[in-house]
């Protein structure tokens, strides 16, 4: 996808339901924008195609990465809570480090243009920096396992993040969220409204060189914060080098 500078109006989306820290983790998938179009196939900035709730925000994310290594495998927290789902159209992503286990201090608006990071969070949007979602040629691809341990090798077919089209039409996962390598994390139980991680290792490629390192990657909760057990995007992870 070409980043060359692309300008016009985006819709204004209905706000998401109320959130916070007593939110009980459900983000309601935001109505989308009509497809956006302009002439001629890849000339699309792919941040003019993102509803308004996912665009980019030029602020540093106040969440926290709390995370220690044993043994190899590092575990531990992603505060992508963004201020609850009521507030998260106006706050960023949390963006992470998987080679050091750090945040990294970065905005939406400057994420763009780095290679510092490799996963990014917020509510339910999980995204990697490569595709349309970064510079950093990150890719990775879902292995069905339920633990760490049961991923020993690199699958075929890693690939990058593609949520617009060469005409800026915005691809949606079915709760709204931009399609993304990790896109469908999680299952949704409509009675309880709860989110629950898939039955999946990520594995991710971080870069785009032929000897870039790698990470197998669980989301083992979507309510990791012990002090709120219903609050939701506090991520329980881990992951370790494959």
């Amino acid at each position: 996808m070409l980043r060359t500078s692309v300008v016009f109006t985006l819709a204004i989306l209905a706000a998401c339901g109320d959130g916070g820290a007593t939110d009980p983790g459900v983000d309601a998938a935001p109505a989308l924008d009509a497809p956006l179009a302009i002439d001629g196939p890849g000339t699309c900035d792919p941040t003019t195609a993102l509803p308004t709730q996912w665009r980019p925000i030029a602020m540093v994310s106040t969440g926290t990465v709390a995370v220690t290594t044993v043994d190899g495998v590092t575990t531990g927290t992603l505060d992508a809570t963004a201020g609850g789902g009521a507030a998260s159209a106006d706050n960023p992503y949390l963006y992470v480090d998987l080679m050091n286990g750090t945040k990294v201090e970065l905005s939406d608006v400057a994420a763009l243009s780095s290679r510092a990071w490799h996963l990014a969070l917020k509510r339910s949007s999980l995204k990697l920096n490569g595709g349309d979602s970064g510079p950093g040629g990150v890719t990775g691809a879902p292995v069905p396992a339920e633990t760490l341990a049961e991923v020993t090798a690199v699958p075929a077919g890693l690939t990058a993040d593609d949520w617009a089209s060469e005409a800026c039409a915005f691809n949606g996962t079915p709760g709204g969220e931009p399609a993304s390598v990790m896109g469908d994390w999680y299952d949704y139980d409509g009675a309880t409204h709860a989110l629950t991680p898939q039955s999946k290792v990520w594995v991710i490629k971080l870069g785009d060189s032929a000897s870039a390192p790698v990470r197998k990657l669980r989301l083992t909760t979507y309510y990791g914060d012990p002090a709120m057990p219903m609050r939701g995007a506090y991520y329980g992870v881990e992951w370790a080098a494959l």
